[in-house]
């Protein structure tokens, strides 16, 4: 008897051609993050760079949120203690407004909580 081949369907490997759906948000968080937001280029500034580096010494590389030691390249997040929400006045705040985060409590646990507060506000 003769081997059939499998043909594997063409289907999953098509893009969509329409926009994403409702409460699709890893989508949604992807298109934020290309987009032009002027916090992207806020946070290319020198006085950004300046302070993120200050925010870790002072917080001693630690995480505000599980206390861990966030000293590895890319571990550590300053975050903002109160959203921004691509407000210029509310970005470049002092040194009180900003905190150290590890990458999952920035990008997992806070992040999630922000999304929350829009949906409701």
């Amino acid at each position: 008897m003769a081997k059939l081949k499998t043909i594997k369907p063409l289907v999953s490997s098509l893009k969509p051609l329409v926009g994403t759906m409702p409460g699709d948000e890893k989508s949604r968080a992807r298109q934020e993050w290309r987009g032009d937001r002027p916090s992207r280029q806020w946070l290319k500034s020198a006085w950004w760079q300046r302070t993120r580096q200050r925010i870790l010494v002072r917080d001693q590389y630690t995480c505000k949120r599980c206390g861990l030691l966030v000293a590895g390249k890319g571990e550590a997040h300053v975050d903002h203690i109160e959203p921004h929400n691509e407000d210029r006045a509310k970005f470049f705040c002092t040194d009180e407004g900003l905190q150290t985060l590890c990458v999952i409590c920035h990008t997992k646990h806070k992040q999630a909580e922000e999304r929350r507060a829009r949906l409701l506000w």
